[in-house]
């Protein structure tokens, strides 16, 4: 705990920095005795027709939409650290491991899965505070919190030396991860890798770069390489880079992002293999099927389809803000620009994303959160789509900030979309309660908690 607990003395009184670290610091939990991780959001709602509750998203090829009464979905994580051992020099082993279970409804359905597991070295003097680390894990996640929208994810089986301090200021990180790490067996059973999206990806970061008098600023560059690129069906490289500029003083925190990816860098999917969870129907004229997954997915960091060439290419431009000036109020502000050449759909889509989430404290365990959003989405050659959402949700929490948490909401959302949107909202959600209508009302209850340090 030493790292963060110096970062929260600096802070002082200042609440919002304080809560900036809490949240965003990557800390490493003294786990002598063990140390016990988690985050869970569940809930259940309705719409006016009756049913399941409906949720209400665009997102261009992989839905993220403004959460506040908008997620249909349970998730849990549950994951635990401790000390496996330890030498007279200081060098400290710690394991970590940790299981998820997500299920599409409002029940706990779904397969538990171990989802981390990986073994770090800490406290040697020649690591100079940095730390070796080899498994499977969480790697290098930043999100926009109300859209939870991972806009960088490293996650992967790798190896790599993590947080190694720069004189100039910043530390230092490399990693090298194995992607998609799985063959397609040929028909004939005849030697040799017919076909194989497998991939290795490395990344170098350079994060906390001193500004002064601006903040922090991440610098992150991903190299994927096909594991097999001699295939029957030509496979390919790609890259992608990553600037962050974060800032954070008495009155919140803000980030400043541009993303940029190549070929597999974008993050996307094979573009010949249909999404049948996202059926873009205004593509039947083009298609014989639904529309392709080289749209899917908006996490970038991980390797995508090696099948995408230099022609697939994705731009992504976004600022974040976090807005607490005093006790009672508190805002977050999203927008989001991200547009995707690809030459399955002969030209460059566009997802354009605003959202304001304000909070209004009215005592110290009572807030009143209101969500407004909109989202538009764009393809070659077919009508715009676009959907906004509207959102009430009365809050009993654990204290008057913004991410204070465990949080009980009732809420109450309307949504309305253009008439092009309607595949695409009836795609996502249960067809017959929406049907051709253009809007729609959902209430219903959702808890959300958050507990421990990241691994991150």
């Amino acid at each position: 705990m030493g790292q963060i607990n110096r970062e929260l003395f600096s802070c002082g009184a200042d609440i919002a920095c304080l809560e900036y670290h809490l949240i965003h610091a990557h800390s490493w939990a003294d786990t002598e005795q063990g140390a016990f991780v988690g985050y869970v959001r569940a809930g259940a709602g309705i719409t006016r027709q009756g049913g399941p509750e409906n949720c209400y998203y665009l997102g261009n090829g992989d839905g993220h939409g403004y959460r506040l009464g908008n997620e249909c979905d349970t998730y849990i994580e549950l994951g635990y650290a401790h000390t496996i051992a330890h030498s007279d020099d200081g060098l400290i082993f710690t394991g970590y491991a940790m299981l998820n279970d997500y299920s599409p409804t409002s029940g706990v359905g779904g397969t538990p899965q171990l989802a981390q597991m990986f073994v770090q070295a800490t406290g040697l003097e020649a690591l100079h505070g940095a730390r070796l680390w080899m498994g499977e894990r969480y790697y290098g996640r930043q999100d926009i919190y109300s859209m939870d929208l991972q806009y960088i994810n490293l996650d992967g089986v790798g190896a790599g030396i993590d947080r190694w301090p720069v004189p100039a200021g910043g530390q230092l990180s490399y990693a090298i991860f194995k992607d998609n790490d799985t063959n397609n067996l040929p028909v004939s059973m005849s030697p040799g890798i017919h076909d194989s999206n497998s991939a290795i990806r490395q990344d170098v970061l350079y994060r906390d770069i001193p500004l002064p008098k601006l903040g922090t600023l991440d610098v992150i560059f991903g190299w994927i390489l096909p594991s097999s690129p001699h295939t029957e069906t030509p496979r390919h490289g790609g890259y992608n880079i990553h600037v962050f500029e974060h800032q954070h003083d008495s009155w919140g925190w803000n980030t400043i992002g541009f993303q940029f990816g190549v070929g597999p860098g974008t993050g996307r999917g094979d573009p010949e293999v249909f999404h049948a969870a996202t059926p873009f129907t205004a593509f039947a004229s083009v298609q014989d099927a639904s529309a392709p997954d080289a749209l899917c997915c908006n996490r970038m960091g991980q390797s995508g389809s090696t099948l995408l060439g230099s022609a697939d290419r994705r731009l992504r431009l976004f600022e974040y803000l976090i807005l607490q000036p005093n006790e009672h109020v508190a805002a977050s502000f999203d927008m989001l620009h991200q547009a995707d050449q690809s030459p399955v759909y002969g030209g460059t889509s566009s997802w354009d994303s605003l959202g304001f989430r304000p909070e209004y404290i009215v005592a110290r365990h009572f807030k009143l959160q209101m969500e407004i959003s909109r989202d538009r989405v764009t393809y070659p050659g077919v009508p715009v789509e676009w959907l906004a959402k509207y959102t009430i949700a009365p809050t009993f929490t654990l204290g008057r900030g913004f991410f204070d948490r465990p949080e009980l909401r009732w809420y109450l959302t309307y949504a309305l979309w253009n008439q092009a949107a309607i595949a695409t909202i009836n795609a996502n959600n249960n067809a017959g309660s929406i049907g051709i209508s253009r809007s729609d009302i959902s209430t219903g209850l959702q808890f959300e908690s958050w507990w421990g340090s990241s691994w991150y």
